[in-house]
């Protein structure tokens, strides 16, 4: 009981603090946004940082010109974690996301969630994914699902390895003398990586040495082709993550490969910085670049520790914010803030509407702003990740004994207090945290600890699901490279699931959206008889706020609804009037709806055509499970007795 009340009063706290983000000035014209994300770039590893070895021209020029954050956080020390907190605005723990997606994972990011792109979009923004995704390779977690118009990239990280459940295009490209035939056979290595555009593979493998130029001038034809109007640009480098490679021009430019792919990724910035400058929308774009997690080959330096760490090395990121006449020039940010900040911001800045579900971030546009007295909304910034961290003001505290964090060659310093069951740094004073002064703060300590332990509870307590990933029915599996069963098909490995039995389905089932009809562009029918007793709720449901279908009865109305979109949902609804014992037949065709009631004429409704993705939630009998179809439909399970149901193909009428 005590812990739901900790989580109940914490929740609360947050409905309140987000209502108090206070009102701050900016422009009424919605700018064009674009995100910068690098893959494994070090707080040191930029010039406006003291880089020693890179040289980062356009990045130090761009810091001029805009604001750096110095104490930025990302939502995760590794790649999917840290992708989701910034394209949700979520802690990826609420979301139950893996910190690291792989290309035989099964789970991806759950298209009901809001993307930057989903609200952007919605607000009438132009919106593309260039580079790095990986937060679902398969539908329904691609970036098409997300809000992004079209997607060019790597679906993860390049040190991964093809799915043969991916969608192979007319016009694939092969390279390396990878024949069709190999790869229908399940062909597979590490560290050869497939380039998809939009939902198909292109080309495989990706020769890497070119995709930071490839994704460069992508980027800079989307700017020019959509520069008479609002547009999102998201480019989330594949460099500078391992294997490191770059293009001709940047080879042996440094002596180190490494600071030859930070080099091209500052190039990179430079092209996109003046492209804007060239179609003459420099003056209302906003541009963000930060990193997913500190250094893997690089360096975070002056911080301690790198990827994969709690530490600051891995997850206080080189950050800087450029707007010309709205972020002021030259100017630095000391104040915490997050990456799950960056949506919330942007719904501020760009008319976008704020999803309804809970998210963690806050609107940082005083800090971008540079208004006097301007605060972090963050009193305390917790981090589950790992053994978890909190950052409030000068203070980063870890909960747990030095030299217990689980990560290899983590201790970069020798251990100043190895007694301490918790350790407290002042990042203001101690900014590699070398001093841990636990024993000189208990106040800071008690607090900090009560705000950790708050966290979780409130955490654990409102998790979300994440999305099964839909693989082709008899696709191979996608197992490691080197796995003996990796060319062969294999039933425990391949969801493609069994069809539902029909005749034993009962209120309160439910089935894996892999066993449910698939039914993409084609009619189909719900059957059922049913004795309704003037009950309200859902018979029958499957999908949720991306795409689905639900038969439902509320208001003494009982009423078929198809879900094609986000925004377009179609119905048809009938009376129940005096009617107890009915038998329903509910019916998709290609131009219209309809419900027929036992042997009465048909109701019908227009609407715009047929599914056209599978759902990703599970069919749920006499409920909707998760996320509803229709937003319209009642939240009681239905309580009236289903005697027969059935969702099946129909031919279409003529």
């Amino acid at each position: 009981m005590a812990r739901k009340l900790v989580a109940l009063l914490f929740t609360c706290c947050f409905v309140l603090q987000s209502f108090a983000d206070p009102p701050a000035k900016t422009t009424s014209v919605q700018p064009n946004v674009i995100i910068i994300f690098i893959d494994d770039m070090g707080f040191g590893d930029v010039g406006f940082n003291g880089a020693q070895g890179p040289r980062t021209p356009h990045l130090d020029q761009m810091a001029k010109e805009g604001m750096q954050f110095r104490d930025f956080y990302v939502g995760c020390a590794v790649c999917s974690g840290s992708r989701t907190a910034l394209m949700t605005g979520t802690h990826y723990q609420r979301l139950s996301m893996s910190p690291v997606l792989f290309p035989n994972s099964t789970k991806g990011l759950h298209p009901d969630e809001v993307t930057i792109a989903d609200m952007l979009s919605e607000a009438g923004y132009a919106t593309t994914c260039i580079g790095k995704w990986h937060l679902g390779h398969l539908p329904p977690c691609l970036p098409t699902y997300q809000g992004f118009d079209s997607y060019y990239g790597i679906p993860y990280s390049n040190d991964m390895w093809i799915d043969p459940a991916n969608r192979l295009a007319d016009d694939l490209v092969l390279r390396e003398g990878v024949t069709i035939e190999q790869l229908k056979t399940g062909q597979k290595l590490k560290n050869r990586v497939p380039l998809m555009l939009d939902e198909e593979v292109i080309e495989y493998p990706v020769d890497q040495s070119t995709v930071t130029k490839r994704y460069t001038e992508r980027a800079v034809h989307y700017i020019q082709e959509q520069k008479d109007r609002p547009f999102f640009i998201y480019l989330p480098h594949t460099m500078v993550h391992v294997p490191l490679a770059v293009s001709d021009a940047f080879k042996n430019r440094t002596g180190e490969l490494i600071w030859d792919a930070i080099e091209e990724v500052d190039w990179s910035v430079g092209q996109i910085l003046q492209a804007l400058k060239d179609n003459k929308i420099d003056e209302k774009t906003l541009v963000i670049f930060t990193s997913d997690n500190g250094a893997a080959v690089g360096s975070s330096l002056p911080l301690r520790a790198k990827k994969g760490s709690v530490y600051d090395g891995g997850i206080r990121e080189p950050t800087v914010m450029r707007w010309p006449s709205q972020i002021p020039a030259g100017t630095i940010c000391h104040e915490v803030s997050a990456s799950i900040d960056i949506l919330p911001t942007l719904s501020h800045l760009c008319n976008g509407k704020l999803p309804s579900r809970q998210i963690d971030g806050r609107n940082i546009w005083p800090l971008m702003n540079g208004q006097p007295n301007a605060a972090s909304p963050h009193n305390t910034y917790c981090l589950a990740h790992g053994p978890g961290t909190v950052r409030s003001g000068q203070w980063k505290y870890y909960p747990w004994k030095e030299g217990q964090s689980g990560r290899r060659k983590q201790n970069s310093t020798a251990i100043s207090d190895p007694q301490s069951e918790v350790q407290l740094y002042d990042t203001v004073n101690d900014i590699g945290e070398t001093k841990n002064v636990a024993a000189h703060y208990p106040e800071v300590v008690s607090r900090l600890q009560k705000a950790w332990e708050e966290h979780l509870v409130e955490l654990n307590a409102n998790k979300r699901p994440t999305a099964e990933l839909q693989r082709p029915e008899g696709s191979l599996p996608a197992t490691r490279p080197g796995n003996k069963s990796a060319g062969t098909k294999s039933a425990a490995t391949t969801p493609a699931g069994k069809s539902i039995n029909w005749k034993a389905v009962k209120s309160n089932d439910t089935y894996q959206a892999r066993s449910a009809p698939h039914l993409v562009n084609q009619p189909f029918t719900i059957s059922c008889s049913l004795d309704v007793d003037k009950e309200e709720g859902v018979i029958v449901a499957h999908g949720g706020s991306v795409t689905g279908y639900s038969l439902y009865i509320k208001d003494d109305q009982l009423v078929f609804a198809l879900r094609r979109s986000k925004e377009q949902i179609h119905r048809v609804s009938a009376s129940l009037t005096g009617k107890t014992n009915i038998a329903v037949t509910a019916t998709a065709d290609r131009k219209e709806l309809s419900i027929q009631i036992d042997q009465a004429s048909p109701v019908t409704a227009s609407h715009a055509g047929l599914l056209v993705r599978h759902p990703s939630e599970d069919l749920s009998i006499s409920h909707d499970n998760a996320h509803p179809v229709d937003p319209e439909s009642p939240m009681p399970n239905f309580k009236g007795t289903i005697q027969q149901l059935k969702v099946s193909a129909a031919g279409s009428k003529k």
